[in-house]
Parts: C-alpha cells; sequence; structure tokens
C-alpha cells in the first residue's frame, strides 16, 4: 500500500509542476494574474474614468419586507 500511495502522490505532484510550470510561462502571465474576469478582481485603473463609479454617490434604501411569524 506505500507503494500505491508514493506513486500517486509523485503523480500528483509532477502533474501540478509540469502544469504549473506550463502556465507560467507564457508571456507577461504573472502580470494577467488577478485581471481577467469582470466580477471578482477587477481593478477601478482598469476603467475608463466616465465608466467608473461615483464615490460620493449613495446607495438607494433597501426595500422593506413584510414581517413573517414564526411558526408554533
Amino acid at each position: 500500500m506505500i507503494v500505491f500511495e508514493a506513486v500517486t502522490i509523485g503523480v500528483a505532484v509532477a502533474g501540478a509542476a509540469v502544469t504549473g510550470i506550463l502556465y507560467l510561462r507564457g508571456p507577461g502571465s504573472l502580470e494577467q494574474l488577478g485581471r481577467q474576469g469582470q466580477s471578482w478582481f477587477e481593478h477601478p485603473s482598469d476603467r475608463a474614468v466616465s465608466d467608473r463609479p461615483s464615490e460620493d454617490e449613495r446607495d438607494a434604501p433597501l426595500p422593506r419586507r413584510r414581517l413573517r411569524g414564526r411558526p408554533d
């Protein structure tokens, strides 16, 4: 069983190393980390000044909902 575990761990580590090397070997991949997509890592400097949200603007108030009673 120890040989099977050693082979499994070795293959997983080797695969992760090969994948990491191939990903980071491309041109400018470290500079693009965190600058892809539009939801999680969006930087304000990536948008034009006219498209940026105003920092002084107030948010709309939250709508009120009826309270729900607890079942007895």
